[in-house]
């Protein structure tokens, strides 16, 4: 693991060339600029605004009388500890979000003494109307007289200075009428009126002066930042609770930091890929490393990670020098993007770090059912592919009314309740059903029971949506209108359903805990279920996206057929017609370079070594050129650092070492012969799969744990 720390001496055009540093719940992005500052830009994954847009909760800076950094330092982070060491021949500071606690833990230490200042950068001293900014995704375009609010730094009684956010308006009402939901007005809590957030910075060795703490004739100094999310009636409450936080957790110290650093090994000594031999191996046994790291730095927070920039997004608003909430596509969450990560976490058996999203989803299902019977007159639940974590459609996705109390399209036509404006995702119903496979997944290999009501009522208002959403024709299901993931938009019965449904179905026949309603509900399906598409072609017979293309213009990029193949595995390695399925990948239509883009995936999955391994190496190489930190990937489709790549990467590492079922396994199913690996990956919660290969020499062995989450 030493061998992997990253390390960089100088200092940082911009926040963009941060080093990222989490708990899980708490990020931060840690950069030293031209003029010497340290800059702790810090972050969490609930800071959500009036309009729904992710925020910052503080950055904070730090400045030292004589300038200790103002030639730069050494910044050494060691990822097996989670701990960033910034030094020079004239101080030494140790940074860490303590695993333990919700907090950035600071420690200087000096040679001579030194004036010290740790200021809280409000950017949001007054009133912001994003209207006209990319960041503000959820309400773009949007006629609601709701700004944000500003932030104020106050006080607190225990000696420290907090930065707040409380949202004293709400776009949720707004939004629920807009979308025809009013009636839902009232069932549930607004999900933004009162939330509150913010950082509250504390030192023993230093006083609060003006926005920050200072102190003069130090040689070593410590200091806390707590972050906080929570509803309260007032700042003064908010106060209290980050002064609660310093109580109970309190300075830091040597102790804290080796427990810190401990959790961390442990970590790592879980899961692992190590490979040797060349530059591309050490390149992609980077790749697995970092990825590893920048999820664990947060899975665990009560919203899951953005696909678009996770925690780390550290650009600034074109529209507000100096303001860091920028994030392309904003607060809401695309399922096909989210997605990518939490399958990642599910076969490298990180099932806890799932709980975030699956919960989300799961809390969603009464909007979702209310939705259904709002919009379509029928049983079952939809929840749109480009959701808010309470549930709604971003407002731009689904439309504003005008003046004259009409929804129109961008062809000027007028959209029924129900209709979405934006086409991309306005007969995009897959999400439902990836979930839900991801969910019965998710059961087997965690062994985690505690969630199986939820779990199968979620399916089978997924499944009910399906029922009475479309027309059987000759004891057939004939899906229509439906698109064909993002690209065919408007299709019938598209592949990405029909396998879906497919291997659902399929996969309720077996467990005898099955309620017998939705054990009826799958069967009834699966019998009228269409077949999955076929075409011909010259080169012979390939996986179709769609049986056909009532609109046969690509509006994306997607090769939808190959989700037969992933995430649905219908084809691969030891599965029937395996030959069909690498004919179709090898003619698929459109072809990537990092991003979201699945050929890493297939090409693993299929058994195509020679093509994962290509893939693999140059994803591992695909740094944003803006940035040093080696894991902030992009810019691709979506927001530096580039969840979906950084997760595509070590999900085709894992399936190119290990394919499994929870049951059966396959190990090197696409390993190169010429680079020498070692690895431990999870076939279920109680059993891994270990191996070794030395100068192409293979050995595997299984080791039975204790199962646990």
């Amino acid at each position: 693991m030493e061998r992997y720390a990253y390390r960089y001496f100088g200092k940082m055009e911009n926040g963009m060339q941060s080093i990222p540093l989490g708990n899980g719940k708490i990020g931060v992005n840690v950069w030293i600029s031209s003029d010497g500052a340290v800059h702790f830009l810090l972050s969490k994954g609930d800071c959500w605004s009036e309009l729904y847009r992710l925020l910052k909760p503080a950055h904070l800076v730090l400045k030292t009388t004589p300038n200790l950094f103002a030639e730069g330092a050494q910044f050494a982070l060691s990822i097996a500890d989670g701990i960033l060491t910034v030094s020079n021949e004239s101080a030494r500071l140790v940074v860490y979000a303590d695993a333990f606690a919700p907090c950035v833990r600071l420690r200087l230490t000096a040679e001579t003494p030194t004036g010290v200042r740790l200021d809280l950068q409000n950017y949001r001293n007054k009133p912001i109307d994003p209207a006209d900014d990319f960041s503000n995704y959820f309400m773009r375009g949007g006629n609601a007289q709701i700004l944000e609010s500003a932030d104020t730094v106050v006080l607190t009684d225990k000696g420290g200075v907090a930065q707040i956010h409380r949202n004293q308006e709400s776009c949720y009402g707004f939004s629920l009428r807009n979308q025809d939901m009013a009636f839902y007005i009232g069932e549930e809590k607004d999900p933004l009126l009162g939330r509150t957030f913010g950082a509250g910075v504390y030192s023993p060795q230093m006083q609060p002066d003006g926005d920050g703490i200072s102190g003069g004739g130090l040689t070593e100094m410590t200091a806390s930042c707590f972050v906080a999310t929570e509803f309260t009636d007032g700042e003064a409450q908010f106060v209290d609770l980050l002064d609660g936080l310093y109580e109970r957790y309190g300075d830091e110290t040597q102790e804290k930091r080796k427990k810190h650093a401990q959790s961390w090994r442990s970590f790592w000594e879980k899961t692992y890929v190590y490979a040797e031999g060349d530059e591309d191996a050490e390149s992609i046994t980077r790749a697995f490393l970092y990825q590893r790291y920048m999820v664990r730095c947060a899975d665990r927070d009560n919203a899951p990670i953005k696909f678009n920039g996770s925690l780390f997004t550290a650009d600034q608003m074109a529209n507000a020098p100096e303001n860091y909430d920028a994030r392309r596509w904003g607060a809401p969450y695309w399922f096909q993007n989210t997605r990518l990560i939490y399958w990642y976490l599910l076969y490298a058996g990180d099932y806890q770090s799932m709980l975030p999203m699956l919960d989300m989803y799961l809390n969603m299902t009464p909007i979702a059912t209310a939705r259904c019977n709002r919009h379509f007159g029928h049983e079952g639940m939809l929840i749109p592919e480009t959701v808010s974590y309470f549930g709604l459609y971003a407002n731009a996705n689904y439309g504003f009314f005008d003046g004259n109390g009409v929804r129109k399209g961008a062809d000027g036509s007028v959209l029924s309740c129900g209709v979405a404006t934006n086409p991309y995702i306005r007969y995009h119903f897959n999400g439902m059903l990836e979930l839900s496979w991801m969910m019965l997944r998710y059961l087997e290999l965690s062994g985690d029971t505690s969630r199986r009501e939820q779990i199968y009522t979620f399916i089978e208002r997924t499944l009910l949506f399906f029922d009475k959403h479309f027309d059987y024709v000759d004891g057939k299901l004939k899906m229509y209108p439906i698109s064909s993931l993002e690209t065919w938009q408007l299709c019938v019965n598209d592949l990405p359903d029909v396998a879906g449904l497919q291997v659902i179905c399929e996969a309720l026949s077996a467990p005898s805990d099955i309620p017998k309603v939705l054990a009826e509900l799958a069967k009834k399906i699966l019998l009228a279920l269409p077949k999955v598409p076929i075409k011909e072609t010259e080169k012979g017979k390939v996986l179709a996206p769609c049986e056909y293309a009532v609109d046969p213009t690509p509006r994306n990029t997607e090769n939808a057929e190959l989700y037969a193949v992933f995430p649905f595995g219908l084809y691969g390695v030891g599965k029937p017609d395996l030959e069909l399925a690498r004919r179709t990948y090898q003619l698929r239509a459109f072809r990537h370079d990092g991003g979201w883009s699945q050929d890493p995936l297939d090409a693993a999955l299929l058994g195509l070594d020679e093509e994962a391994e290509r893939h693999v190496v140059r994803q591992s190489n695909m740094r944003d050129k803006r940035a040093l930190f080696p894991a902030f990937w992009g810019p691709n489709f979506d927001e530096t650092p580039d969840q979906d790549h950084g997760s595509v990467t070590v999900l085709s590492l894992i399936f190119m070492l290990l394919q499994t079922d929870g049951e059966e396994y396959t190990a090197f199913p696409a390993w190169p012969k010429k680079w020498n690996v070692q690895f431990r990956l999870p076939m279920n919660c109680g059993s891994y799969i270990c191996g070794e290969q030395i100068d192409g020499k293979r050995r595997v062995w299984k080791e039975e744990t204790s199962p646990t989450l």
